[in-house]
């Protein structure tokens, strides 16, 4: 259906996606704490990202998997639903409130964690599925932490 070089290739730009707008964040929230979040969610997500390239980067693409590329993003949206998998969509000109940006990034994060969740299936190597399995429960901690945050803020 689709290669191993598909979905690490979509994981990779995930992890990308999730560090550049966390940066971007930083500079646009005023709370000190969140700002710490969100910092060591990028370098979190920086760290992910280089997981996956690196892992990426030790297999090999066999020519029948090069011609399946063609139909994996189609495949995966399908597979997806609306889940995005991409901050890129979000107008954040149109996020008004901490809670809306939180409830963003949550979004996101879950979104990325059923992603993974279908990486699962298709990984066969335990060392490698192991790596993801940490990862996954990373991602997890990044929703308990920004869920923490968004019920300690104050009634808007």
């Amino acid at each position: 259906m689709f290669t191993m070089d598909d979905l690490l290739e979509v994981a990779i730009t995930m992890e990308k996606n999730g560090e550049s707008v966390y940066n971007t964040s930083i500079k646009e929230v005023k709370n000190k704490d969140l700002k710490s979040m969100l910092k060591w969610m990028a370098n979190e997500e920086a760290s992910h990202g280089k997981w996956f390239t690196d892992l990426k980067n030790s297999f090999s693409l066999e020519m029948e998997e090069a011609e399946l590329k063609e139909m994996v993003p189609q495949v995966l949206q399908d597979m997806m639903g609306e889940n995005t998998l991409s901050l890129d969509d979000v107008d954040f000109s149109k996020i008004k409130t901490l809670s809306k940006l939180l409830e963003t990034f949550i979004k996101f994060e879950n979104d990325t964690i059923l992603f993974y969740e279908l990486l699962e299936m298709f990984i066969e190597d335990e060392t490698v599925l192991e790596g993801l399995k940490k990862i996954i429960l990373e991602e997890k901690s990044h929703v308990d932490q920004l869920e923490s945050m968004l019920a300690s803020l104050p009634p808007e």
